[in-house]
């Protein structure tokens, strides 16, 4: 039986913020973004994912809706970035059966 790609990005990953795989990385922003929508810094600064873009876009590869627009934000030393994204979960694939 073939795995859902989807659910391999998610589910039964154990979060480790040591482990700097992609796949690891992938569940943090999942879980992160079911619960509020994260900017690269707060991805970065808050969670450990340095390479949020490439994560999101395999995210969306595997069939999650993830919208993304520019805001400026602040890093934790006080310096003010424009143009971060700002990461919003639409929707999720469905589960398969």
């Amino acid at each position: 039986m073939k795995k859902n790609r989807a659910t391999e990005a998610t589910q039964n990953v154990t979060l480790n913020h040591n482990d700097t795989s992609a796949s690891n990385a992938r569940a943090i922003i999942i879980r992160a973004l079911r619960i509020e929508p994260k900017t690269t810094i707060q991805l970065r600064e808050q969670l450990g994912v340095m390479t949020s873009a490439q994560r999101i876009f395999e995210l969306n590869l595997r069939g999650f809706c993830i919208a993304s627009s520019r805001v400026s934000a602040f890093t934790a030393d006080g310096i003010r970035h424009r143009g971060v994204a700002r990461y919003v979960l639409l929707s999720e694939p469905k589960a398969e059966a």
